[in-house]
């Protein structure tokens, strides 16, 4: 064996002891309700490269407990595009969004915004995909068999199969395209610091438009150095510091 290969096996091996004896004493010291301890443990893992939904949610849970909810939400939503449909990551994030002080009025209709955005983050657009080559498939398939049937019956079904299908199949291409085009287009952001001021521009000796408070969604229009141009459902707009942020 080569040297080169056994060094690599001793560093794989290293590190993975590294990661786990980390993890180990992340999650001792959140079960004795060291949360401060938990978090630098799970914030060492994150920093050196380690990422994972699961990781992503135990730091949100940590942030969580050590009463830093603008982290605790910022770290859910982490876990949440990494994995839209754990229940478990819903529910904590929909709890610690409840808590937040600034409720920020869509100019959408409620009903219509909170069925779009559960439609599109009940899936990855990569289940979309599978929805959409599964239904353009079977579309297929079908028409196959209404064509070279001599059955009436299995005709009908079928033409009535290939017809339903194609219908999903548009609908599951769109949404998916939708999402995609939703992630690439939209950048959103977390409000990590406990309260912050919106400039008018992007100077400290900017005026101060409105305030705002940690755990508060918001999009991402324009980056600028150290400063982001940021904008609510509500229109309202201005500027912040990167570091009273985290950027999902």
């Amino acid at each position: 064996m080569k040297k080169s290969t056994i060094l690599l096996i001793f560093l794989f091996y290293f590190s993975s002891n590294i990661f786990c004896n980390d993890l180990k004493d992340a999650e001792k010291a959140y079960d004795s309700k060291n949360f401060k301890i938990s978090i630098q443990h799970y914030q060492k893992l994150i920093n050196e490269g380690y990422k994972s939904y699961q990781l992503y949610f135990n730091l949100g849970n940590s942030y969580y407990r050590n009463n830093e909810l603008g982290k605790a939400i910022y770290y859910y939503e982490l876990a949440s595009k990494s994995n839209p449909t754990d229940d478990d990551i819903k529910i904590n994030l929909a709890i610690a969004t409840s808590k937040t002080i600034d409720k920020v009025n869509s100019k959408e209709n409620f009903f219509i915004t909170a069925i779009k955005t559960n439609i599109l983050s009940s899936f990855s657009t990569f289940t979309w995909s599978i929805f959409t080559i599964s239904f353009i498939s079977l579309a297929s398939i079908l028409f196959f068999i209404f064509i070279n049937s001599n059955n009436i019956l299995i005709k009908r079904i079928s033409f009535i199969g290939t017809c339903f299908c194609f219908i999903l199949f548009t609908l599951s291409y769109f949404l998916g395209y939708t999402s995609l085009k939703s992630k690439s287009e939209n950048k959103f952001a977390i409000i990590t610091s406990k309260e912050i001021k919106i400039l008018n521009e992007p100077t400290i000796s900017g005026i101060s438009k409105f305030n705002l408070h940690e755990g508060t969604k918001i999009r991402v229009v324009e980056n600028k150095g150290e400063w982001i141009l940021i904008k609510l459902d509500n229109g309202n707009e201005g500027w912040i510091k990167t570091t009273d942020v985290g950027i999902i």
